[in-house]
């Protein structure tokens, strides 16, 4: 009896000291839902991987009935949670825990083709855009554009000798090579034609008014810094005959600048960033010499700017790369522009902000300081110089790769309206310029939003 007793009293203990563990477990697992679908407390941009994160979804009921409402609740959910910077950084830290190679790769990558030979573009698909005009066969690239033949005799970018065909392991998306991150880029035929006609029917209305149309892509380091002869092993596309392919596909109204030759040539120097996926303030500025040399402007030399270091930063691909502390961390130097010049962070209707074009970043996040240029990305900015009051003016059409470039080109015009076609809705290109009078309209956007759908639809809307 004694016996049952003893046990009795340890089950009713037993029962007594596992509500007093479970009750508080779900308190605060009731406390942590609540607040964790509380909208204010979750963040709505990601400073690590530069994207804006998820938003809540509007209600509808056609969203409600085909079960899209809740999917997108669920990505809102899983791409806001509270601290989730802090988790990524954490994730990124434990990566560093695995085997050590000089060469690793991580994410996907879309299926790359074949650069094919210059010769009259496919039509795009009905679905993708509106209906075009046929376009004429292919012409040769005009004298604007100077024809790399020959790689320089000592290569300057990064050493990638040690890579085999046992290093690429899977899809592709971030590769690292030593202390060093890269974008992936493959290439597509269907993308690169439509961005060549969306430009060539623009310059031929454009030439109507008088106005030059300036096409220089910005190349990713992954095709300045790799030797071509490894690109094809890591899944990538040769970007000197990828920007010669889509200039060939264009009419001869618009003025094609050889970005990549431009920048190949001074590959030893630092001219992109090892952690993040833009050029540096000196990369862009040889791109801005070649756009100065095909416009026929000069160039205020590098060396007569001051330069301003701004410490350490580390960039988008820190946070993506497979061992990031192997990275070797970069820093942000800008160069100021001479001479009297206003920068307004305004829109189409409204004059908006004055603001510097080089804003002091120095003591802020190591991961936000790319915003020292043109105050970050905005959809419109305006810039005036004021000793060249009788100077030309340009409009620029680029996205994040273009913020350090726009500085360099108010040595030149007078007025630069650098517009951002990711965020710029107010007006087409033509109403634009009725409005904004200019000489040149100057596309500068990165290859890989060339290559890709979504960022050529952005481009050809943006032209009208």
């Amino acid at each position: 009896m004694l016996q049952k007793n003893v046990e009795k009293s340890n089950q009713t203990a037993i029962k007594d000291t596992g509500w007093k563990l479970v009750i508080p477990f779900f308190a605060v697992l009731g406390i942590l839902t609540v607040v964790s679908f509380l909208i204010p407390l979750r963040p709505t941009q990601s400073q690590m991987e530069k994207r804006n994160l998820a938003q809540f979804p509007a209600f509808s009921w056609e969203a409600l009935v085909s079960g899209s409402y809740f999917d997108d609740i669920t990505l809102w959910f899983s791409d806001t949670f509270p601290g989730r910077e802090g988790w990524l950084s954490l994730s990124t830290q434990l990566n560093t825990l695995h085997g050590y190679s000089d060469i690793n790769i991580s994410g996907q990558l879309k299926d790359t083709e074949q650069i094919p030979p210059q010769e009259e573009p496919a039509a795009l698909p009905a679905e993708e855009t509106r209906e075009r005009e046929t376009v004429a066969a292919a012409e040769t690239a005009p004298s604007t554009e100077a024809t790399h033949e020959t790689e320089p005799d000592q290569w300057g970018g990064v050493d990638a000798g040690n890579l085999a065909e046992d290093d690429v392991i899977g899809d592709v998306a971030v590769i690292q090579i030593g202390d060093t991150a890269f974008n992936a880029l493959g290439f597509s035929q269907m993308c690169s034609d439509w961005y060549a006609r969306t430009l060539t029917d623009f310059s031929e209305e454009m030439a109507q008014l008088g106005v030059r149309v300036v096409s220089a892509p910005a190349p990713t380091s992954v095709g300045i810094l790799i030797e071509p002869e490894y690109l094809e092993m890591l899944q990538c596309a040769d970007q000197n005959e990828m920007i010669q392919y889509i200039h060939s596909q264009m009419g001869d109204q618009v003025i094609k600048v050889d970005t990549y030759d431009a920048l190949v040539s001074h590959n030893d120097e630092y001219i992109y960033f090892r952690t993040d996926h833009h050029w540096t303030a000196r990369g862009a500025y040889y791109a801005y010499e070649a756009i100065c040399q095909a416009l026929g402007y000069e160039a205020v030399p590098l060396e007569e700017l001051e330069e301003w270091n701004q410490g350490e930063f580390k960039g988008s691909l820190y946070y993506k790369a497979y061992r990031p502390r192997k990275l070797k961390v970069d820093e942000l130097i800008a160069y100021i522009p001479k001479g009297d010049i206003e920068m307004r962070v305004r829109s189409f209707y409204y004059e908006g902000t004055v603001r510097p074009v080089i804003q002091d970043m120095s003591q802020r996040e190591v991961n936000t300081k790319y915003n020292a240029f043109l105050f970050s990305d905005n959809a419109m900015v305006e810039l005036t110089n004021r000793d060249l009051p009788d100077g030309p003016s340009c409009v620029v059409i680029k996205d994040s790769f273009g913020n350090c470039l726009v500085p360099f080109l108010a040595q030149n015009y007078y007025k630069v309206y650098a517009l951002d076609y990711r965020k710029f809705h107010e007006a087409d290109l033509k109403k634009f310029l009725e409005k904004f009078p200019a000489d040149d309209v100057i596309f500068c956007p990165y290859l890989i939003a060339i290559q890709s759908q979504d960022g050529n639809k952005m481009i050809e809307n943006r032209c009208g």
